[in-house]
């Protein structure tokens, strides 16, 4: 696997190396401290993977973004600010990592790339609520349900945020807690309080935050056989 990391700070990309280098599946590490030298990184040999900073010194990760070649490899922001992240995840960042980079969370980050264990979920999320950014444990989320192009997480106790990301990236992504049951929602199984017939082919669910959310005959049987 070969990692670019972009940050304009000596001690972060030596940081950044250190923690990578001790996964054997990282062979190659290039580093870059400015957008013209990581844009020229890019097109020299295409990374597998790429850190990026938010701030970069009279520049920014989102400048690089726009500037490098296409298609874009997974992209991870690294930042010691948590204000960017509903930014981040809107042009499909794959993760957010504050500073200091926890080893645990990156190697989380680097098994949803690698081999069979691509579609390991991020541990917590990281969400727009009630005006500042929240960092929440899949556990306290009850659903995620689509709004055209945006799909809307709806917390335990009923508060909600929108996100710029289709249902189908979430799908990539969700813990084997998580189940669809309609082709536009996605919920937490143990959320679920209770399960209603409203006609004979017809079902509901009614989850802990009281919303009750369709249950279409394409996925009741398999959401029958993920309670029994």
């Amino acid at each position: 696997m070969r990692c670019l990391i972009i940050d304009d700070e000596s001690l972060a990309r030596q940081e950044m190396r250190h923690l990578l280098s001790v996964h054997p599946e990282v062979r190659t590490i290039d580093a870059a401290s400015n957008i013209k030298e990581a844009v020229r990184l890019c097109q020299r040999c295409v990374p597998d993977i790429i850190f990026l900073d938010v701030q970069l010194r009279g520049e920014s990760g989102f400048d690089f973004l726009a500037q490098a070649p296409q298609p874009l490899p997974p992209i991870v922001f690294v930042t010691a600010y948590d204000q960017y992240a509903i930014r981040a995840f809107e042009v499909n960042a794959l993760d957010y990592l504050l500073k200091p980079v926890e080893p645990a969370r990156l190697a989380n980050t680097l098994a949803r790339i690698h081999g069979d264990a691509a579609h390991v979920p991020p541990q917590t999320l990281l969400l727009l609520l009630g005006g500042a950014v929240r960092r929440v444990e899949w556990t306290l989320l009850d659903s995620i349900e689509s709004e055209g192009n945006y799909t809307r997480l709806v917390l335990g106790d009923g508060t909600s945020t929108l996100m710029l990301r289709p249902l189908k990236e979430w799908l990539e992504v969700m813990p084997c807690e998580f189940m669809q049951i309609h082709r536009s929602t996605i919920i937490r199984l143990a959320a679920i309080r209770e399960i209603r017939a409203i006609s004979e082919s017809r079902r509901e669910v009614i989850l802990g935050n009281g919303k009750a959310l369709l249950v279409s005959r394409r996925y009741w049987p398999s959401l029958k056989q993920a309670l029994s």
